[in-house]
């Protein structure tokens, strides 16, 4: 089955079929504005509303320091819907904020050729060359890089401290406590399982931990080699998820991502899962908030590692009317002075060299790079398997039967085999 094959309109019928209609879209490259004909408007839609206010400061920059662009920031509260929608009517934004190739989304726009290849832009020469291969797909790249995402477990360490608790590091330890801090009629773990993206999210976090990289174990599902139901790792990791569940309230578990969020900055729990994008906003509900992240710890005698990836990027629309004005618009955004206040607000990892990390509030993830261990990952599912991956796994959690796991698990497996030609041939061109 080829990838490219059908061209076009074929990924025009792929994006369509998600469509939930009604929803109106600002087009690439919008008519000049009569009060600015002289300037050129290009719309930047940004869907992580974690960073608009950062954005919108270096947008404002860039306007202020010449007299030719205006670029303007647009979001929605659906945005990946939206985007869709926006693919299909061509009215694709002439710049576009994505995450790496590991999100299914921005796979497909780059698989469908809705994006211009970025290579020759002076700023592609200034990504660290270790994540160029992550970056890179049938041999161009089409995406400047931000910044690294991680996840892990958030602590409060001034509740440990007040109970005399330490920070656990194996898996062993990490169970102990929380039984511990449970009868002490006190809240070991918050989950944010009204959102069943954070459900995968979490249950990939534990999996990366003991897997670093998720190619190789995805590609001998596609071939029919192993299943998600008889992986050690795989099961294990959501078997482990599902035993966290015992050690919250209820309550809890219902929580949305806003909700869960509130709450453990508030100190209601003692750790919270959750990845490094969630910092910024923990924070701003509680600055005083004395807060560490650690790698999810592994069982005694298993290799520690945590799982990177590209998080936030920046892609130009193939139908952009004003591309050199767009690359133009990139080149600041990534110069080093500019993209270190992304990074500043950010609070994570660093893809581009002479900008520094700004993840202190992770030492032992840090520590863990240094070491060699932590893995870059770029593996895409196809849609229709992840789509099981993160919608189907909110009716097993958090107390399904083994059985009922067991079912989960086989569908899972049986969606990747059966579109295990398109991942394999898209797995090719990767690198």
């Amino acid at each position: 089955m080829g990838v490219r094959g059908s061209g076009w309109k074929r990924w025009a019928v792929v994006f369509g079929g998600l469509i939930l209609g009604g929803m109106v879209f600002a087009g690439c490259g919008q008519e000049q504005s009569a009060e600015k004909k002289e300037k050129v408007r290009l719309e930047f839609y940004n869907r992580k509303r974690e960073v608009y206010g950062v954005l919108d400061e270096i947008i404002q920059l860039f306007n202020e320091s010449q007299d030719e662009i205006e670029v303007y920031q647009n979001m929605n509260t659906n945005s990946d819907v939206t985007l869709r929608i926006a693919a299909v009517n061509g009215n694709f934004p002439d710049i576009v904020e994505l995450g790496g190739l590991q999100s299914v989304e921005s796979f497909e726009y780059v698989m469908g050729g809705y994006l211009l290849p970025l290579d020759s832009l002076v700023s592609m020469e200034r990504v660290k060359e270790e994540y160029l291969p992550y970056l890179r797909y049938d041999g161009h790249i089409y995406q400047v890089p931000l910044a690294m995402s991680f996840e892990g477990i958030y602590l409060n360490r001034d509740l440990f401290k007040q109970e005399g608790l330490e920070i656990p590091e194996t898996y062993e330890e990490l169970i102990h406590t929380a039984g511990e801090i449970q009868n002490r009629g006190k809240t070991a773990f918050l989950f944010a399982d009204g959102n069943d993206w954070t459900i995968h999210q979490n249950w990939e976090c534990i999996e990366g931990a003991y897997r670093g990289n998720f190619q190789e174990f995805w590609t001998a599902v596609a071939l029919g080699e192993t299943s998600f139901d008889q992986d050690e790792i795989s099961r294990g990791a959501l078997e482990k998820l599902m035993e966290l569940h015992d050690y919250t309230n209820p309550e809890y578990e219902d929580a949305d991502y806003d909700e869960a969020m509130r709450r453990f900055a508030a100190g209601e729990s003692f750790m919270f899962m959750q990845g490094s994008w969630a910092l910024r906003n923990i924070m701003e509900l509680n600055p005083e908030l004395n807060v560490e992240m650690i790698p999810f710890p592994v069982e005694e005698g298993n290799v520690q590692k945590v799982t990177l990836w590209v998080d936030s990027s920046v892609g130009i629309s193939r139908d952009c009317r004003y591309p050199e004005e767009a690359q133009k618009f990139l080149e600041f955004l990534t110069e080093p002075e500019i993209l270190q206040m992304y990074l500043d607000d950010e609070r994570s990892l660093s893809c581009v060299e002479g900008v520094a990390d700004r993840a202190d509030y992770a030492p032992r993830i840090n520590s863990l790079i240094e070491q060699g261990q932590a893995v870059m990952d770029a593996s895409w599912l196809p849609l229709q398997t992840s789509v099981i991956r993160d919608k189907d796994i909110a009716a097993v959690m958090p107390r399904a039967s083994e059985s009922e796991l067991t079912a989960y698990l086989k569908k899972y497996t049986k969606s990747l085999q059966k579109h295990g030609d398109l991942y394999l041939e898209a797995k090719e061109k990767v690198g």
